[in-house]
C-alpha cells in the first residue's frame, strides 16, 4: 500500500480512510485502529483549538510511552500546532526550561510526573493549561479529548513549518529546541522503509521498545503507520519481557541496546522463544562487538542494522544494513554503514574545506530532512547551518568503500603537541582492561604541549587504584604515544545529564575555570 502524504496528520487520515479497521497501535492488551486513532487525534486538534491556539503554538507533552503520545502528535499536526516532547528523567529545574523555552501553552503531563511540574503554570507565563493523563479511560486527558467535536476546522498547513520540536541532550550547555518540519518528518518516514521494505508486508509490526521523546522510535512507528503497519507501545520492559513480547506479537523490526541483546542471550529459557518473525534488530545506542552479534544471529536468526544520525538530521542518514552488519564484516562492523537516500555527507576541515578520503574532520550533512534550526537561537543557527548544510560537530572520516566511521566530538578533540587526539578512540581501548568499569578522557592545560590528556577512571567494584604505569603500558602497544593519557584520576561516578550522556565540560571545569 502506498500513501500519498503532504502533511504529517496525512499518515493517519489517509490510513483511515483505505484500512480503517486494521490496527494501528497496540498498547496494554488493546488495539486501536486507524478509525480510532484518526478520531481520536481529530478530537485533540479540535480541543487545542478550542482552546484558543494559533499556528505555531507549543503543545509539550511528558509523559512515558503510551498510544496516547499519538493521540497528540497528530492532534498537534492537525492543528498545525507543534509537539514539544519533554524527556521524563529530567529533573525539575531542566523540565522548567524546557516548558519555558519553548513557550508552551498547553502542558499535557503524566500523573506519575505532577511533582515535577509543580508550580509551573502559576510561574510561567505562555502556561495557560495543564492536562493530567493516565491509563485509566476516565482521566482527565481522555475526558478533555473524549468531549470535542470528532471533526477540527480544516486548515491551511505549510509543510515547511514545524510540527515536532525536540531538545537536544545539552552536554556542552543549554538544550537546544530542533525545529522538525511536516517535511522532514514525512521524508525521514520514507527514507525509513526504503531499508525496511518488509513493512509493506500485511501484518508487519514494530515495537517501540526507546522513549518515543526521542526522533529515533518517533520515527521507526511513523514509517510503520505510514504503510499501515502496526505499531506495538511499551512503557518499558525487562529484557525478560521483551524476550516474550517479540515473539507473543510476532514484531518485525526492534531498536535495541547491545546490553540488552546480551542479557537477553543469557536467559535460561531463550531457546525455547520463536524468534522468527523477527527481520531486523536495530542496535540502539552504540555498536557491537562480533562475538556478541555472532551469538545474536545464531539465536535469532535475524538481520542486525546500525545508523548514524541526529535529532538535527530528523534521524539516521547513514546505515549498517544486514549486509554488512555480521560478525565476519571485520572492520567495516565499525563503521556507520553508507548515506541513506537524499543525503550527501562530506568530511571538512575547520576552514569548511573538504578533506581526502581517510583524513578525520567533521562530518557535515545536506539532506531533505534536515532541521528548520533551533528555536530563538540565531547564533546557533548560524553555527550550525551553513549555505544548506548541517554541521554535527561530529568528527569522522569515509573509507574507499564509502563507509562513514564516527570518531568522536569535535568538542571533545584535544590538541596535544599540535596533534588531533580523540578521546573516544583511547576510551574504546581503555574499556577492554580488566580494572575498568567506564572512563572518560579529557584535555587539561600543559605548558608545553598546550594540552594534555587526563583519563578519568571508575574501577570495577573490589578493585584496588593501580599505578598510573599500569594503564600505560597497557596501552603502548595499541596507541600511538601522543595519545596515551598521562594522568588519572579514579572516581566513583561521572556527572551525566537526563540521557546518561558523560558531561565531560564537567570534567574539565576545574581545569579550565574560564573555558570548559
Amino acid at each position: 500500500m502506498t500513501i500519498n502524504c503532504r502533511l504529517l496528520g496525512d499518515v493517519v487520515r489517509q490510513n483511515a480512510e483505505k484500512t480503517p479497521e486494521n490496527t494501528a497501535l497496540h498498547y496494554l492488551d488493546q488495539d486501536i485502529s486507524f478509525r480510532e486513532l484518526d478520531e481520536r487525534s481529530d478530537r485533540v486538534a479540535a480541543g487545542l483549538q478550542a482552546l484558543g491556539l494559533e499556528a505555531g503554538s507549543r503543545v509539550a507533552l511528558l509523559n512515558k510511552n503510551s498510544a496516547t503520545f499519538f493521540d497528540v502528535l497528530f492532534g498537534a499536526a492537525k492543528a498545525n500546532a507543534v509537539l514539544v516532547t519533554v524527556n521524563f528523567r529530567l529533573t525539575q529545574d531542566e523540565v522548567r526550561f524546557i516548558v519555558e523555552d519553548s513557550e508552551a501553552e498547553v502542558l499535557i503531563v503524566g500523573r506519575e510526573h505532577l511533582a515535577t511540574v509543580e508550580g509551573l503554570e502559576t510561574t510561567l507565563e505562555t502556561l495557560n493549561h495543564i492536562i493530567v493523563i493516565d491509563d485509566t479511560p476516565d482521566c482527565e486527558f481522555a475526558a478533555w479529548r473524549n468531549q470535542q467535536v470528532q471533526a477540527p476546522t480544516e486548515l491551511d498547513i505549510d509543510r515547511e513549518s514545524a510540527v515536532v520540536q525536540m531538545y537536544t541532550s545539552g552536554t556542552t550547555g543549554l538544550p537546544k529546541g530542533v525545529e522538525l518540519s511536516h517535511r522532514a518528518m514525512i521524508n525521514a518516514a520514507l527514507v525509513g522503509l526504503d531499508v525496511w521494505q518488509f513493512l509493506y508486508e500485511q501484518d508487519s509490526a514494530v515495537l517501540a521498545t526507546m522513549p518515543l521523546f526521542h526522533i529515533a522510535a518517533c520515527n521507526l512507528c511513523i514509517a510503520a503507520l505510514f504503510v499501515g503497519a502496526r505499531a506495538d507501545i511499551i512503557r518499558d520492559a525487562t529484557p525478560e519481557e521483551l524476550a516474550d513480547i517479540l515473539p507473543a506479537r510476532g514484531i518485525n523490526l526492534v531498536p535495541i541496546p547491545a546490553t540488552v541483546i546480551h542479557s537477553m542471550l543469557r536467559l535460561p529459557n531463550i531457546a525455547d522463544k520463536d524468534f522468527s518473525a523477527l527481520k531486523v534488530m536495530l542496535i540502539a545506542g552504540s555498536g557491537i562487538a562480533a562475538e556478541l552479534l555472532k551469538e545474536a544471529g545464531e539465536r535469532f536468526d535475524c538481520g542486525f542494522a546500525l545508523s548514524y544520525g541526529s535529532t538535527e538530521m530528523c534521524g539516521g542518514v547513514t546505515y549498517l544494513g544486514p549486509d554488512l552488519c555480521r560478525p565476519d564484516a571485520g572492520k567495516r562492523l565499525e563503521s556507520a554503514g553508507r548515506l541513506l537516500a537524499h543525503s550527501e555527507l562530506k568530511i571538512v576541515n575547520d576552514k569548511s574545506v573538504e578533506v581526502p578520503q581517510g583524513e578525520v574532520g567533521e562530518i557535515i550533512v545536506r539532506s531533505n530532512r534536515l532541521m528548520s534550526g533551533y528555536w530563538h537561537r540565531p547564533e546557533a543557527n548560524d553555527d550550525a547551518l551553513r549555505d544548506g548544510w548541517f554541521y554535527s560537530g561530529d568528527a569522522g572520516y569515509v573509507d574507499e568503500n564509502g563507509l562513514l566511521f564516527v570518531v568522536d566530538r569535535i568538542k571533545d578533540m584535544v590538541i596535544s603537541g599540535g596533534e588531533n587526539i580523540y578521546p573516544a578512540e583511547i576510551e574504546q581501548l581503555m574499556h577492554m582492561h580488566f580494572a575498568v568499569e567506564d572512563v572518560a578522557v579529557v584535555g587539561i592545560p600543559d605548558e608545553k604541549w598546550g594540552e594534555s590528556l587526563l583519563a578519568f577512571v571508575v574501577l570495577k567494584v573490589g578493585v584496588e587504584p593501580p599505578l598510573k604505569e599500569v594503564f600505560i603500558e597497557f596501552l603502548r602497544p595499541k596507541l600511538a604515544g601522543f595519545k596515551i593519557p598521562r594522568h588519572y584520576e579514579f572516581v566513583t561516578a561521572f556527572p551525566r545529564n537526563a540521557m546518561g550522556k558523560v558531561l565531560k565540560r564537567e570534567l574539565r571545569a576545574p581545569y579550565w575555570p574560564s573555558n570548559v
